[in-house]
């Protein structure tokens, strides 16, 4: 049932996070007077299609790992830089007008900028929405699996248990959990449980993973209770959460890059699967929460100035402003394909991660 959940989830998420992010250049290209050929939820054959009024191609394809929006003059990969320049010499008056690669630099950027944009605004409006109309979720800090070795399974703690307190301070949010172990220093933690209607004290003492220090133990995601709040804490907490993903993000990959945190975290299109089958499971306050997630780390993941992604786009531009000329295309091409092969190294790092989970 669960692996179940884990397709269904896919197929919905996905492609709606896809739709938000390109739906923010698709609507910055109609603003900057650019031809939008094709709009496409998804790769490969499309199994329904439509053209609206101005000539775009809207598409839905039997891949849905993804998406695109084509426009007049794009170059898109470095394999066909030299052919679409040519192609550009053979476009009329009118066509250059609506041609991307005739557009100033500063419309471009507002072009590329407007995909992770819109995820971002996306994301804040979702959680938005969630905390206005249903609260904040007081999630219960029940125990889903612990780490073999860790401090929590010497302990004694298991699946299933319940997190009240630690060292007498009383545990609303796994967050705190957190919090309270990178405060460790030497001494045990006393903490209390609740197991099968029966509380227990348990001693733990945490255990360092690069510069941090970890129980050993995920939680469950789902909400039991929630805390009413009003529109002007609502926005702030939007706020606070999207920051927090941020952060957090940028904390995590700023570790593996380092060497203090392993890149066997990496997570691919499984862990995604399996992630969304539990929070559709759990309802749908989970789920949209989760899709909120997803789409501000899509958003934070495009604006990394890395060539083929949004912020690589980005970076060239800024990097043309400031020497006043454009960068010469075969730098262009042999910077593409860099970036290219970077985003392949890391899509397939994650999914085999996860393969090698499932086989473990």
């Amino acid at each position: 049932m669960s692996f179940i959940f884990g397709i269904i989830a896919f197929v919905i998420l996905l492609p709606i996070i896809v739709f938000v992010h390109e739906f923010g250049h698709f609507l910055f290209a109609r603003l900057n007077g650019v031809r939008v050929e094709s709009f496409s939820i998804g790769f490969g054959k499309s199994f329904y299609s439509w053209t609206d009024k101005r000539g775009t191609v809207w598409k839905l394809c039997i891949i849905p790992l993804g998406g695109y929006v084509k426009m007049l003059g794009q170059s898109d990969t470095p394999e066909t830089v030299e052919e679409k320049k040519n192609a550009e010499s053979k476009l009329s008056a009118t066509e250059k007008k609506q041609s991307f690669e005739f557009k100033k630099r500063y419309q471009k950027a507002s072009i590329v900028v407007a995909g992770p944009l819109f995820n971002f605004i996306f994301g804040f409006i979702v959680f938005f929405m969630l905390f206005i109309f249903r609260g904040v979720p007081l999630t219960p800090s029940v125990v889903m699996d612990v780490q073999k070795d860790s401090g929590a399974y010497v302990a004694g703690i298991k699946s299933g248990d319940t997190i009240l307190s630690i060292n007498d301070v009383e545990i609303k949010r796994p967050q705190q959990i957190a919090k309270i172990v990178q405060t460790f220093d030497g001494k045990v933690f006393d903490i209390k449980l609740k197991r099968d209607d029966k509380t227990l004290t348990v001693h733990a003492t945490p255990t360092r993973q690069g510069e941090r220090y970890i129980l050993g133990v995920s939680y469950s995601s789902e909400f039991n209770s929630y805390e009413p709040v009003g529109v002007l804490r609502a926005i702030s907490l939007s706020y606070e959460t999207i920051s927090g993903i941020v952060c957090e993000t940028m904390k995590s990959l700023w570790e593996i890059i380092a060497g203090t945190r392993s890149s066997n975290e990496l997570g691919g299109m499984i862990s995604i699967a399996k992630v969304g089958g539990n929070a559709l499971s759990s309802g749908f306050y989970s789920f949209m929460y989760l899709i909120a997630l997803i789409s501000v780390s899509l958003g934070l993941f495009n604006i990394f100035p890395i060539p083929v992604l949004d912020g690589g786009y980005l970076f060239i531009y800024l990097i043309e402003a400031i020497i006043r000329r454009d960068i010469p295309e075969k730098v262009k091409e042999k910077m593409f394909f860099v970036g290219f092969m970077f985003i392949i190294f890391l899509l397939l790092l994650s999914n085999v991660n996860d393969i090698i989970r499932i086989i473990k």
